[in-house]
């Protein structure tokens, strides 16, 4: 077994360290946890878009499974945009530059608190490639958890998803559908929190993570509501300390092959 603290000894052992001992007895640390792998787990949870709003309740309960494992979570944040609510405006230029904050911002976290592995959370476009990159330039035991997408609306027997009010709006201004119509659409078009229901960035890069391997098997696919996922979250808590156990890196997983494969 590989040593399960490679970093975190710099903040917790020795006389030296009391000052970074005493800031952790602060946060909830005990004598009886200074032995056990700190875990950093991160998620772009926020209010700015109903896709990131479960990552809350799955970064909590990761935090159970690495607890359970014999690890010692420590949660933090990190931003994230909404291509949806950004579209069509000037707005929009910021969010591929918010993939590049994403990255870097996990990364300064994991490298100043010698945090020894990550579990990430995401769920709007750019926050899921975002976490991939940071996990793989970290190159630390890892483990990716898409948030899920929301469930379909419904209108007279019809589902509905975020590209019928789209394409509503293209058809008002064609003149072929009335306002009322367009209304209509777009308040049943997002029942329930979640990423966008559809083949768009953020499942396409979930379905992606999860054939490279950085997510646990059948983890991209249940919605944001289903009470699978926070299984899967429970479940990825676990599984990145078995990680650590092994050392099984980003780098022994994100092979050529697995990328053919992907």
């Amino acid at each position: 077994m590989s040593d399960m603290k490679p970093r975190s000894r710099d903040v917790t052992d020795g006389f030296q360290k009391a000052p970074a001992r005493a800031m952790l007895r602060a946060i909830g640390m005990t004598d009886d946890d200074w032995d056990k792998p700190q875990v950093g787990v991160a998620s772009s949870w926020n209010e700015v878009t109903p896709c990131n709003m479960p990552l809350e309740r799955l970064a909590k309960r990761s935090k159970q499974g690495v607890l359970a494992a014999g690890g010692f979570p420590i949660e933090f944040n990190t931003i994230a945009v909404s291509d949806g609510i950004s579209m069509g405006h000037e707005g929009m230029r910021a969010s591929l530059v918010s993939r590049e904050v994403i990255a870097d911002s996990i990364e300064t976290v994991m490298h100043a608190e010698r945090l020894d592995a990550l579990v990430t959370f995401a769920g709007c476009d750019k926050s899921l490639p975002g976490m991939m990159m940071a996990a793989a330039r970290i190159n630390l035991p890892s483990v990716f958890l898409y948030g899920g997408s929301k469930l379909p609306g419904q209108l007279n027997g019809r589902a509905l998803d975020i590209v019928s009010v789209f394409e509503a709006v293209g058809a008002v201004a064609a003149g072929t559908m009335e306002m009322g119509e367009l209304d209509d659409i777009e308040r049943n078009a997002c029942p329930t929190i979640g990423a966008c229901a559809g083949m768009f960035t953020a499942n396409t890069m979930a379905s992606v993570g999860e054939a490279l391997g950085l997510s646990l098997p059948g983890s991209a696919s249940a919605p944001a509501v289903d009470r699978r996922r926070d299984d899967y979250a429970y479940a990825s808590g676990t599984a990145v300390i078995n990680l650590l156990k092994l050392n099984i890196r980003p780098s022994d997983i994100l092979t050529k092959g697995a990328f053919l494969n992907a």
